[in-house]
């Protein structure tokens, strides 16, 4: 049976490290085969609206991997709506939902992790 791991990021990224920390752990969790879900609250909302290329770490380019890879993402849509974070601004794929879909992600995980202040 395949374990879940659900993640929490509360922190946006370039303001700390949580951002590159919660996706990359997602990455390498996937890679071990655990299913993962990463909701993005609070100012972790900012993480998908990394689009474009950078000539430093790039989060953004690392949740499109996580995607693709598997790693189930949501976000907070009451967060998005009060930092005006349209579903324009992020990428494409990672739904905006209510806080029912993280209680039900959370009921059915093994393990929960936070990465916030």
């Amino acid at each position: 049976m395949t374990k879940t791991i659900t993640l929490l990021l509360h922190r946006g990224p370039y303001e700390s490290e949580y951002a590159d920390l919660a996706v990359n752990f997602a990455l390498k969790a996937r890679e071990k085969g655990y299913n993962v879900n990463l909701w993005l609250y609070g100012d972790g909302v900012w993480t998908p609206h990394v689009k474009n290329e950078k000539d430093y770490p790039n989060v953004g380019e690392h949740l499109r991997k996580a995607l693709k890879d598997g790693v189930n993402v949501k976000i907070c849509s009451r967060c998005a709506e009060a930092r005006d974070v349209v579903k324009d601004d992020i990428i494409e794929g990672i739904p905006m939902v209510g806080l029912f879909d993280f209680t039900d992600w959370l009921d059915n995980s093994d393990k929960v992790l936070t990465f916030m202040r």
